[in-house]
């Protein structure tokens, strides 16, 4: 009677339709695509940030694979929360420093990107060394080390995050910032790109970030949380 009850419960379950995008939805979303591919042509000329890597050596299962973040997301995130030459700027998780690049761009004091993996980030330097005269920031650094052991700075601001980590890893990071603002209490911005459900509640969870915004271009949702 089970198995006879969980096959029809599959054949109803095969007979319900899931809503397609529309086809507006459709149009921008390769509209979408197609502005990031030329994006990558021509910002990435230069940078060589575009190219995926794992470094096996830096094997863990709360780390994740180096993926660059889409050209458009940090630049809409910080117009909308706003960058002061007071504000520090930190990517964790930076990987080859394409989010870095754009974040020295703007009048941060200073920008900071962490990455475990030498070899990722000593391609960060060599793409920053380059594009230097870009740069508004003139104190920008990659920090070579594991997240579990960096002290967060106790006048960071603003964080970025694209999935660098996920679990306890991530849950530390947290833990980290929290204590920084402890420490020296401000507001502090958290940019997250394509947060899952687990890692909004972790944020939140802490009981200091709340959801400030959501940003949804089609294929790459970033939520803002600020603390409290």
């Amino acid at each position: 009677m089970l198995q006879n009850w969980a096959a029809e419960q599959q054949q109803r379950i095969g007979r319900i339709r899931v809503p397609s995008p529309t086809r507006r939805a459709r149009t921008a979303m390769k509209l979408e695509d197609r502005l990031e591919r030329f994006a990558s042509r021509v910002l990435d000329r230069g940078l060589d940030t575009l190219c995926y890597a794992r470094e096996p050596e830096h094997e863990h299962p709360d780390r994740v694979a180096y993926v660059p973040s889409p050209w458009f997301v940090l630049p809409r995130a910080l117009r909308y929360i706003g960058v002061s030459d007071g504000d520090v700027f930190v990517d964790f998780g930076c990987g080859k420093g394409r989010v870095v690049h754009q974040a020295a761009k703007r009048p941060f004091r200073r920008v900071v990107g962490v990455e475990i993996s030498p070899v990722l980030a000593e391609a960060a330097r060599s793409a920053l060394a380059a594009r230097r005269h870009q740069h508004r920031c003139r104190d920008v650094e990659i920090v070579v080390a594991d997240v579990t052991a960096f002290r967060v700075p106790d006048d960071l601001t603003v964080g970025y995050f694209y999935r660098p980590f996920t679990g306890e890893t991530f849950e530390a990071v947290l833990r980290g910032i929290v204590d920084s603002i402890d420490r020296s209490p401000r507001r502090v911005r958290l940019i997250y790109l394509r947060p899952t459900d687990q890692e909004r509640s972790q944020i939140v969870a802490t009981g200091r970030f709340r959801l400030l915004k959501e940003l949804r271009p089609l294929e790459a949702a970033a939520a803002i949380f600020e603390s409290r």
